[in-house]
């Protein structure tokens, strides 16, 4: 409830109804006045987001430590208390992929440590170039008009044109197919646009495929709906869309634990100049052991069973994952 004066009139601005009390029975506004100040505007805008009520944090505090628990008031009704599961979900995942994806150097250490990096990956391009230029002199001795061939041999063209002519004069068994084609192509362009700096196309590479890492978790949360209604299919009390809440409800736990590990993670690094390293390892057993909890707590089989069923979908969520990496891998290289 806001601080404002409650008004004198009892008409509800928003949709006309005669108001008995402080809120419109029908639509629900506050009846108060209209003009605000800018403090009690930001107060507004902050109750609204966050929902300073505490129904954020009864959210969060029942989702993070009684797996599954939120999942099963929803799904009796019990939905006042508690954040949306698509309003949070949204909240949540804007959080973790703003911290998460902050890519600048923290300190002077870690600046330092990126120099010495792209020192030592020259050093790198250049023994890789020299190779590639012997390898090239090799291949050039055996067959003059065969300069590349995707996964087997060396990359010589400056120029589409080059490599067009040369994949002409080559026998149709022997020429790049669509995908080694169109690969082909992309890495004359990227080397012509970065000036045939490796360790920039690969900067380039890796911030694109930040910018698509956010639709993969988006795309593979109805997917990991969908594994959890093929393994509870013969469950009558559940059906997909509590699968989908289900797996809204495990996200959203996974962002906020990884969140709070990269927060802990950056304090320490911050105080003793090094990483977390027992935190780092854990981490991975403190999402699988929630996922089983979570599993074992909403669906209540046997401990077999649900141990059988947690590792399935483990392999089938990691088969889906790399899938859709190797997707949107292709896609950030053909849009850099």
């Amino acid at each position: 409830m806001s601080h404002l004066k409650e008004r004198t009139e009892k008409n509800c601005l928003n949709c006309g109804t005669t108001v008995i009390g402080r809120y419109c029975q029908h639509c629900g506004q506050e009846n108060v006045v209209v003009k605000e100040s800018i403090w009690h505007l930001l107060m507004h805008f902050i109750e609204d987001l966050t929902h300073f009520d505490g129904k954020l944090w009864k959210t969060l505090k029942l989702l993070l430590f009684k797996p599954a628990s939120l999942t099963k008031h929803y799904m009796d009704g019990k939905r006042a208390t508690y954040l949306h599961p698509i309003r949070m979900y949204l909240f949540v995942s804007a959080v973790f992929f703003l911290v998460i994806f902050t890519g600048a150097p923290k300190n002077l250490s870690e600046a330092s440590a990126l120099d010495k990096h792209k020192a030592d990956s020259s050093a790198v391009v250049s023994k890789t170039a020299n190779l590639k230029r012997l390898k090239l002199d090799s291949i050039n001795e055996e067959n003059k008009d065969f300069h590349f061939r995707i996964g087997s041999d060396t990359f010589n063209y400056k120029t589409l044109a080059q490599y067009e002519a040369a994949q002409n004069k080559l026998p149709v068994s022997k020429r790049a197919n669509w995908l080694e084609s169109k690969l082909a192509k992309q890495q004359i362009y990227l080397t012509q646009k970065y000036k045939d700096d490796k360790l920039e196309i690969g900067k380039a590479l890796v911030e694109q495929f930040k910018h698509y890492f956010s639709r993969i978790l988006y795309i593979s949360l109805p997917v990991f709906a969908f594994f959890l209604w093929m393994l509870y299919r013969r469950s009558k009390a559940h059906y997909f869309v509590d699968h989908l809440i289900f797996s809204i409800h495990i996200y959203c736990a996974f962002f906020i634990i990884l969140f709070v590990v990269t927060v802990l993670d950056d304090v320490y690094e911050w105080i003793f100049n090094k990483s977390f390293t027992l935190l780092d390892v854990s981490v991975a057993f403190i999402l699988l052991f929630y996922l089983y909890k979570s599993l074992r707590n909403h669906f209540r089989q046997s401990r077999k069973k649900t141990i059988l069923k947690f590792i399935i979908l483990n392999v089938l969520t990691m088969v889906l994952m790399g899938l859709l990496m190797f997707i949107f891998f292709l896609l950030s290289l053909f849009n850099i």
